[in-house]
């Protein structure tokens, strides 16, 4: 099918696409209540679409043939790419026909394109792929052009036999003035059509021995807002296929996944070394994983229909690359070589929402991981995300949504959302203040996990060079000129840990020295953008859990005596908590920060309280502490 590049419609990309939507993003219906005329209410966009036109014909033998064209006018500079019309197609399965394209100028000519170039997209990039780009060029793209294309995409056969599948998506960021989709079948095609979130029914009419079900309107802007709701939540669509029930999904990949696994005799070899010392099933497990993540490179391979189905095994095995659903299955040969039960598990994440209740389809599904059986506790493991343990969920993959495929008809489930000590950070410092403003710093600091396995992996790679610059440059951010001390760090090098750094250093102006006075505490919070419109129209939604501990122990110089000491902060939203309280004791003052997110959905009544929140954390955390020399 055609798909409809960025530049045209609003998509999304999800992390490792192996399971393509052959879809057109069409935006969602407007209201006709508004009085305001369509090209008046529109006029300050970059561009409009004035016309989306989309038919699609299903042959008896499920092949098709759609004929798409979109009418846009360039309203402001911006729009000036849309000169370059992308046309997606791939090579080994379409070919596309009958590309027209024109421009009327704002002096009405009207101008045919200057070129079409087929394109690798990928040139430059680890993929393989029989997926091209038409890339139609336009002349005089200026304010007040209006580009009309058109394309006939012809597919000769499905991707699954027999079947056929699209998505309607009523969501875009680019106002449409018109649009009309059509959808021709044979009467005794079986197509279920089911609406998301929404009421648009097409008009169906017979035609012989054909139905033809249209799609037609004007098109609404939809304008989104910072921290909402997973897509799926407001998104609204239609959903058309033929395939029976997700059964058929299950056993239609449990073919391919069972075609292609194949246990070489140099796989059974490398196996039987991986696990001669192991006793316990997870060590096997872990020592598998840790090989195939050492000896591997990822290489997409999406070409034809290898978009879906995994390359052979050994073959992968052989040439040591492939992408996820190829690694995938080269691992879950390994385990079947070691007696470990598996199966591949079909990945969305949580904007695409939960496919269970759906229309049977692949194209919800952009990543594939293992589901591993241990004793009936089952393991998810994304054999591309290195540094995690077997036991381990990456936070790329919390709260994302699941297909496990076998031999029986498959299960759905939805991955857990991390706890808080999952992203924690802990840090203690410790400043011995002096009578000029200079001080000795000890500082430790206990990383997050995630933060910890991607400095670990960019370590691994750095020259001596390159490490030596790294801590030249970190000495200098935190001394400002006078002298690192002490510098240590644990288990930078060691897998699965948590860094942990110490540093003791000297800063030769480390406070701000008025007079007699010093001025010092932790930072300002400065009201950035956040949450700074006056409306909000969606509900708030923090996705992940996270926690920040900070503690600074702060000695007063001798002869010097508090003259201010702030008061305590207590911050709290359903999804936000900040804290920062002081004590002082003797010539000692403690300062304690916390800072926490936790997953949560707010209604969009809520947005006062969280406009207070960031308002009052700017407003409160300015206030410092104040020391005096004595007797001044």
């Amino acid at each position: 099918m055609l798909h409809i590049p960025k530049s045209y419609m609003m998509s999304r990309r999800f992390c490792a696409v192996i399971f393509i939507l052959p879809l057109l993003f069409i935006p969602f219906l407007s209201a006709y209540g508004d009085s305001v005329p369509w090209d008046e209410k529109y006029s300050d966009e970059v561009y409009t679409y004035l016309l989306i036109e989309r038919t699609i014909e299903i042959k008896r033998d499920w092949s098709s043939q759609e004929t798409t064209r979109i009418i846009c006018r360039v309203q402001k500079e911006g729009a000036k790419s849309l000169g370059e019309i992308p046309i997606d197609y791939d090579r080994s399965f379409q070919e596309l026909k009958n590309i027209k394209a024109v421009i009327t100028t704002p002096d009405g000519r009207k101008l045919s394109y200057k070129s079409i170039q087929d394109l690798n997209p990928y040139s430059g990039e680890p993929l393989y792929s029989d997926s091209r780009t038409k890339v139609i060029t336009m002349p005089n793209v200026v304010p007040g052009s209006i580009i009309d294309w058109r394309v006939t995409t012809v597919t000769k056969k499905p991707i699954i036999k027999d079947t056929f599948w699209d998505i309607l998506d009523f969501t875009s960021e680019t106002p449409v003035k018109s649009f009309t989709y059509k959808l021709i079948v044979y009467k005794n095609m079986p197509i279920k059509i089911m609406n998301h979130n929404m009421d648009f029914e097409p008009n169906i009419e017979a035609h012989g021995d054909k139905i033809v079900y249209t799609w037609k309107g004007s098109l609404d802007k939809f304008e989104p807002e910072e921290y909402m709701p997973a897509y799926d939540e407001f998104s609204k669509y239609t959903m058309i296929s033929n395939i029976k029930d997700w059964k058929d999904i299950a056993a239609w990949y449990w073919v391919l996944v069972s075609e292609n696994l194949k246990v070489s005799e140099q796989i059974k070899k490398i196996v039987s070394e991986l696990i001669r010392d192991k006793e316990e099933q997870e060590d096997k497990v872990q020592a598998i994983i840790e090989y195939i993540q050492e000896n591997f490179r990822y290489v997409s391979m999406s070409f034809g229909y290898h978009r879906y189905e995994p390359h052979p095994s050994n073959e992968v095995f052989n040439n040591k690359y492939g992408d996820c659903k190829d690694q995938t299955l080269v691992f879950m040969a390994m385990l079947k070589e070691a007696g470990i039960a598996s199966y591949p598990v079909l990945y969305c994440d949580e904007d695409a929402g939960n496919p269970k209740d759906k229309l049977p389809m692949p194209a919800y599904f952009n990543h594939a991981i293992l589901g591993i059986d241990l004793s009936g506790k089952i393991y998810y493991t994304d054999i591309l995300q290195k540094g995690y343990l077997l036991s381990e969920v990456p936070s790329s993959l919390e709260d994302g949504y699941i297909f496990a495929v076998n031999d029986k008809d498959g299960f759905f489930g939805q991955l857990p959302a991390l706890d808080e000590s999952e992203k924690m950070t802990t840090k203690e410092t410790k400043i011995d203040i002096r009578e000029d403003g200079s001080a000795l710093v000890e500082q430790v600091s206990i990383w997050p996990k995630d933060t910890s396995i991607s400095f670990r992996r960019k370590w691994k790679n750095m020259t001596d060079k390159e490490k030596q610059e790294f801590f030249e440059s970190l000495d200098e951010a935190h001394t400002a000129g006078g002298k690192m001390l002490e510098r240590k760090w644990e288990n930078i090098d060691t897998e699965y840990k948590n860094i942990k750094s110490i540093i003791k250093y000297e800063n030769p102006r480390w406070t701000v020295v008025m007079g007699e006075f010093m001025i010092f505490g932790g930072a300002d919070y400065e009201r950035n953008t956040t949450f700074s419109k006056e409306k909000r129209n969606y509900p708030i939604m923090i996705r992940s859990n996270s926690l920040d501990k900070e503690t600074f122990r702060y000695l007063i110089p001798t002869g010097f005596e508090l003259v201010n000491l702030p008061r305590d902060i207590h911050l709290k939203t359903e999804f936000a908590e900040f804290s920062r309280t002081f004590k002082s004791e003797g010539g000692e003052i403690t300062e304690t920060e916390v800072k926490r997110y936790k997953r949560a959905l707010l209604p969009a009544s809520e947005y006062g309280k969280v406009k207070t929140f960031y308002n009052n954390l700017s407003q409160l955390t300015k206030e410092k502490i104040i020391i005096k020399r004595k007797g001044q």
